[in-house]
């Protein structure tokens, strides 16, 4: 052999051998586990134990706390509905009250035209609340008396309150 053969030989060769030693080598993952006696486990747990159960109770406060932030924000907005329809409750009773029995007499006993005349000048909440408490004919009268664009606004706040009120009826 020439010296250009025997060196991939010999590598090839020294490759294997090194191969077959290493196999035979016991490896660490094969060595069975060292011996241990309860004494230390029971005395590892015990160790543990505490670490353990503070660990579990900062978990479960965490999740406590948490849980705690989200009931307040569902009763701030609650809180917030509920202001909100407290306000649409004193604006209808406010409206209610702006049309007392008196007034509404006196524009009952006017003729249609002068009533009209007359409620054109009023902020629309009271008109609107007046007509409400006139009898249907007589409110349709005195809208078909106002202007167009009078008539309308004042009818869009009638529906509103109607609305209001058909749902605090359920």
């Amino acid at each position: 052999m020439t010296g250009r053969a025997v060196l991939p030989a010999a590598i090839t060769l020294l490759f294997c051998a090194t191969a077959s030693a290493q196999s035979s080598m016991p490896s660490l993952l094969d060595a069975e586990p060292p011996q241990s006696n309860s004494n230390e486990i029971a005395r590892f747990c015990t160790n543990i134990a505490d670490a353990a159960r503070e660990r579990r109770y900062a978990i479960q406060k965490a999740e406590l706390e948490k849980l705690q932030a989200e009931v307040e924000d569902r009763i701030a907005l609650l809180e917030k509905k509920r202001a909100e329809l407290q306000n649409w409750v004193e604006k209808r009773e406010r409206f209610s009250e702006a049309a007392n029995e008196g007034l509404v007499d006196v524009f009952a006993q006017m003729r249609p035209d002068a009533a009209a005349q007359r409620m054109e000048k009023l902020p629309g909440e009271l008109t609107a609340a007046l007509l409400s408490k006139l009898s249907p004919r007589a409110a349709g009268t005195i809208l078909n008396e106002m202007s167009a664009d009078r008539a309308a606004m004042v009818a869009v706040i009638m529906s509103a309150v109607a609305d209001t009120g058909e749902m605090k009826k359920q």
